[in-house]
């Protein structure tokens, strides 16, 4: 059983790889996820654990592979955010990771930021990215875990502070940033919350349940 929700694009921490940096070419390599679990609040869901599956069937990578853009701290409000791109068809899957080269701009008003970026004093990277499909499933005596089965990276952004899945959603976002999400429940919980809806339904009609 499934069902369709909406959410926002979400977000997690990736890595520059030390000493990847290219002069030539202006280049330098990123991991940009190693489909880590991470923990995350939603008003919806409260407490949860995510797991990102990084294999060829889950992950959706036409956009990085057409260039994404390298943008400073998930900022879209104008063209000065664009720090640089991925290098078409360098996105991968190698080992549970997802890498991809990314070449940085000499622009003028990209340079100062770059330049950080060059000598290893940012290092920080983070990956924009919009879920198809996931998989819940209850666990005994911990929080549920949400498998993202269908996922596909948007954009890669520089950021100073490695990002905190836990403040992610905020009440009130605006539904034109929200996209369309099919949830796979765990079989087990449908038939044990059919179950107890069903107790609730006999109590209130004052038969019990035995």
């Amino acid at each position: 059983m499934s069902t369709i929700i909406r959410l926002p694009q979400m977000m997690r921490d990736a890595e520059i790889r030390a000493g990847s940096f290219d002069e030539a070419t202006a280049t330098v390599e990123v991991i940009w996820t190693t489909g880590a679990i991470g923990r995350r609040v939603t008003w919806q869901d409260g407490e949860f654990d995510e797991e990102l599956v990084v294999d060829t069937r889950s992950v959706r990578l036409d956009r990085l592979n057409a260039g994404a853009p390298l943008l400073d701290t998930h900022s879209k409000l104008s063209l000065a955010d664009v720090l640089g791109s991925v290098v078409p068809g360098t996105a991968r899957l190698e080992g549970g990771k997802g890498l991809a080269r990314v070449q940085l701009s000499n622009s003028p008003d990209a340079v100062d930021r770059n330049t950080k970026i060059k000598e290893g004093v940012v290092r920080n990277i983070s990956v924009g990215y919009r879920i198809h499909a996931v998989e819940k499933k209850e666990r005994a005596g911990q929080v549920a875990l949400h498998r993202v089965i269908d996922w596909e990276p948007w954009e890669l952004s520089a950021v100073p502070v490695p990002f905190d899945a836990g403040a992610q959603f905020r009440n009130g976002e605006n539904a034109s940033n929200l996209f369309v999400c099919r949830v796979y429940a765990d079989p087990e919980m449908i038939i044990a919350n059919q179950r107890l809806r069903r107790e609730m339904r006999l109590r209130s009609y004052g038969m019990g349940c035995r």
